[in-house]
């Protein structure tokens, strides 16, 4: 199911889910958003995140924070940039979440000792997608994680940095995920004609 779903190859499509979410004053889907495409992480990783994880014992949200990957077992350093940073923010300013460091950042909206399901997640990204007009049929919760790798590759962010990150075992396996097919890869060729 993973790899079959689709990146928001559109910057513009994600301006309007971003600005969607906040003019509703959804703060934590608005987070969820902006960490699930800023993170890169599986679903289960990013709904596992509590406060504590994102924000130090001073209250000061962290530049960059650890968590050991379910799937894979690999320890994996998520770098919290301003996008994310400014979601977080958001979240804390606006929710009573972080009253508690053991609340989850994505919380269920009336317990926040609690994370919301896999398929609550899926079911919000399905939502705002069909509300900004995503066309793709294969929208999903790892869309989120996609489009970070295909935005950094557009970004002309190497493959093997790329493949780093997602801690794919090999290239290869990093080009199928992002959708790059052989006939980009002789593009590429054709331009780099020394």
């Amino acid at each position: 199911m993973g790899n079959r779903v689709e990146p928001i190859r559109s910057k513009k499509k994600i301006g309007e889910i971003k600005e969607m979410l906040l003019q509703k004053r959804k703060w934590r889907d608005y987070t969820l958003f902006v960490c699930g495409i800023n993170f890169g992480l599986r679903i289960g990783d990013l709904l596992r995140l509590k406060i504590k994880d994102v924000v130090n014992s001073d209250r000061e949200i962290k530049n960059s924070f650890e968590i050991i990957e379910q799937k894979t077992g690999k320890r994996n350093t998520i770098k919290i940039n301003q996008s994310a940073r400014k979601a977080i923010e958001l979240l804390l300013e606006k929710t009573l979440v972080e009253r508690k460091l053991g609340n989850y950042v994505i919380h269920n909206t009336y317990d926040y000792s609690k994370s919301i399901s896999r398929v609550q997640a899926y079911k919000l990204v399905r939502k705002w997608c069909r509300k900004v007009k995503i066309v793709e049929k294969a929208i999903g919760t790892h869309t989120l994680r996609k489009t970070w790798g295909y935005h950094a590759h557009q970004e002309g962010i190497s493959i093997s940095i790329i493949q780093a990150k997602y801690k794919h075992e090999s290239v290869k396996t990093t080009h199928h995920y992002l959708g790059i097919e052989e006939k980009a890869v002789n593009a590429a060729y054709n331009k780099v004609n020394l």
